[in-house]
């Protein structure tokens, strides 16, 4: 009766917070009455009532179920216990479990121990899986044998797609494969943690922890399964010791955090919150960091993703010269209009490029509704890429003067210096035009049948007069306009950069056309002066020569790192972060629900010479990267220290790399293995 009533006050909790679900941090939202959730439910059914029978499906095979009123009325639910068990769910640190510190601290294990406790550990384990979850287990083990990719490894690919049982089958059998390897202990260990069974984790940790002394992974995950099992005491003095190694470890940090804010210490709780996000981005940080009343800044977040300069090419644009007499201007008119006959000609078929690109993007558009309209947990249903809330933190500066990212690329306060540049020309035009009429009046009665006729001294003044407002004109005019370009060309580069890690690659590419359509009607209607020279000049032959205008240069991502991680591989290309996997033609069903509620952690995976045991975020790698996931998934993908980037910004991590994970903070007894230990 108990189980089922916890159960049931699981599925209220997680009905309220799915149908309330808030950016803010939950622990300014409050607990939910017997009432409230009964008008959460109405509203629920109202809106299951307004879909086709085919999206309820989707949602049911989502694992998606309405919560049961009446049954939960009939249980004797109180607004009280509703209470006691929100607070519960909402403890900023877990409650202090004594049964389990005892059975945790009631065994040391020798390396000769290894074997039979792992063995045991993985039979308690496999009474907690389902059938299926054992049987999809087995194929997976032998397609990863099949294709000679790490079993232990591809359990990490899997955990951090969501499929902790799965997961943990793999790892567990790996483990008692070969109970000799360290890496793959600590990674089962902390599997076991973050799953609920902290006390089944540590005898595995304090082993590997004496052979490998000071080595931050290992003690991150000790700190994280004692501060599971509630001993705040222990999990601060380990949480120090790693963090006296690596000293932005982001899940130790983490736990300092929560650990400083539970005594109340508000300011050591920011400044171990700063060092957790350092390299390590999460809303889930973000928002611990605001309800401690701490907004993040650019500086607070470290940015590994290179910056090229002018993506599009602008500078090897090149249009003819602003003319300063008569002379080059008869000559230069006429490149000028080729050059902007040769840029309307590229205008247009970037308008039809446009059109496709708007098209192709609506039909993504559409398709990433429909996924997140059936609840299906794949990052293509998010609105914004993963990325996106760390790069518009990060890189908001870049944007910070337009306050937004300029999708038109038309930045109207630098114009502002082109419009007084046209203004200042009728000042120009007015004192052109005083010179015109006094030379018309000295001119005009010297020409005609028996007068003198003065031509080369008309020529040349009224060509000095020409000469003067074309060079005081076009000298204003270009020094503005090239004012305005440079401007643009720093200010188009730093948005698209901006918004090819804060946007879909679909709106990245739109924004590229609208971009390269914007500097060309820009650099073709640029304003420039012409004049021909004089009528009273003999006429002359003038040479014409044209140039060919530049094409833009492709603004693809200049960042893309693969880490393999046995039958998976995760990528991230700029914006998008991608896990796949290749089980060699085997159909598996991996529609698992995330059963362990809570999951934060990172993997760092990285290749160092004369290595040997788990990696940790301080080991210098030739290759290397950390990925950090909650339960929402991925959150962040950056380099680790000495990892080695090539100038091309590809980063690819091979089968020969050591795969490690560091739990990351849970509240105690809510995973999968709750009560694995009785």
């Amino acid at each position: 009766m108990k189980r089922k009533f916890a159960i049931i006050i699981y599925l209220l909790l997680f009905a309220a917070a799915t149908t309330f679900a808030q950016t803010k941090p939950k622990s300014k939202e409050k607990p939910p009455t017997l009432k409230e959730l009964q008008e959460m439910q109405k509203e629920m059914q109202q809106g299951m009532e307004e879909k086709t029978e085919e999206e309820k499906k989707e949602l049911e095979k989502a694992g998606f179920k309405m919560p049961d009123m009446n049954a939960i009325q009939k249980s004797g639910v109180t607004d009280k216990q509703l209470k006691k068990a929100w607070e519960d769910d909402n403890l900023i640190v877990p409650k202090k479990d004594a049964l389990r510190i005892a059975q945790a601290l009631s065994l040391t294990l020798t390396n000769a121990d290894m074997a039979a406790f792992v063995s045991k550990t993985q039979q308690k384990v496999l009474l907690k899986l389902s059938a299926d979850t054992k049987a999809n287990g087995q194929l997976l083990s032998q397609a990863a044998k099949a294709q000679k990719e790490s079993v232990a490894y591809s359990a990490i690919g899997l955990w951090i797609d969501g499929k902790p049982t799965l997961a943990l089958y793999l790892m567990g059998e790996a483990v008692k494969e070969n109970p000799a390897n360290s890496n793959n202990l600590n990674n089962y260990a902390a599997m076991l943690s973050m799953c609920g069974a902290e006390e089944l984790a540590l005898p595995i940790l304090n082993n590997i922890n004496k052979r490998y002394p000071k080595n931050s992974s290992i003690l991150n995950n000790i700190t994280q399964a004692w501060l599971g099992l509630g001993d705040i005491d222990k999990a601060d003095r380990y949480a120090d010791s790693t963090i006296r190694i690596a000293a932005f470890h982001p899940q130790a940090n983490m736990a300092k955090c929560l650990i400083e804010e539970s005594k109340g210490n508000i300011p050591a709780a920011v400044a171990a919150g700063k060092k957790a996000i350092k390299s390590s981005f999460s809303i889930q940080k973000q928002n611990k960091l605001e309800s401690l009343g701490y907004k993040l800044k650019p500086e607070d977040l470290s940015w590994d993703k290179p910056m090229p300069q002018d993506p599009m090419g602008l500078e090897k644009f090149v249009w003819p010269d602003y003319p300063s007499n008569v002379d080059q201007s008869m000559i230069l008119e006429k490149k000028w209009d080729a050059f902007k006959v040769e840029c309307f000609k590229k205008l247009d078929e970037l308008q039809n490029k446009l059109e496709k690109v708007e098209k192709d993007r609506e039909a993504i558009k559409e398709k990433r509704t429909e996924l997140a309209m059936q609840g299906k947990a794949d990052p293509q249903a998010m609105p914004y890429p993963l990325s996106a809330a760390k790069a518009m933190i990060k890189l908001s500066y870049l944007i910070a003067p337009d306050y937004g990212p300029n999708l038109t690329f038309v930045f109207a306060n630098d114009f502002e210096g082109v419009m007084l540049a046209s203004k200042k020309l009728e000042g120009f035009k007015e004192i052109r035009n005083t010179k015109n009429i006094a030379f018309s009046k000295k001119y005009e009665d010297l020409f005609g049948e028996g007068k003198s006729n003065p031509f080369d001294a008309a020529c040349s003044e009224d060509n000095g007069i020409r000469n003067n407002y074309l060079a005081s004109s076009n000298e204003v005019l270009q020094k503005a306009n090239n004012s305005y370009i440079n401007t643009f060309r720093r200010k188009a580069s730093d948005h698209l950069y901006y918004i090819q890690y804060t946007m879909w690659p679909e709106d990245f590419e739109l924004a590229k056309i609208n971009a390269q359509i914007a500097w060309l009607e820009f650099i073709a209607k640029q304003q420039v002066e012409f004049m021909n020279k004089s009528s009273y000049c003999q006429p002359k032959k003038v040479k014409d020569s044209t140039g060919t205008l530049q094409n833009f240069d492709d603004v693809a991502c200049k960042y893309t790192s693969t880490m393999k991680m046995g039958l998976g591989s995760i990528t991230q290309q700029c914006s998008n972060i991608t896990l796949a996997f290749d089980f060699g033609g085997l159909k598996i069903d991996l529609k698992e629900n995330n059963e362990t509620n809570k999951m934060d952690g990172t993997v760092i995976i990285g290749i160092s010479k004369g290595f040997d045991g788990p990696m940790g975020t301080e080991i210098e790698t030739s290759a290397g990267a950390k990925i950090d996931f909650d339960k929402t998934g991925i959150t962040d993908v950056g380099a680790i220290v000495g990892a080695e980037v090539t100038v091309a910004g590809q980063t690819v991590i091979g089968a020969e790399a050591t795969i490690t994970i560091n739990s990351g903070t849970s509240v105690s007894g809510k995973g999968i293995l709750q009560g694995v230990n009785k």
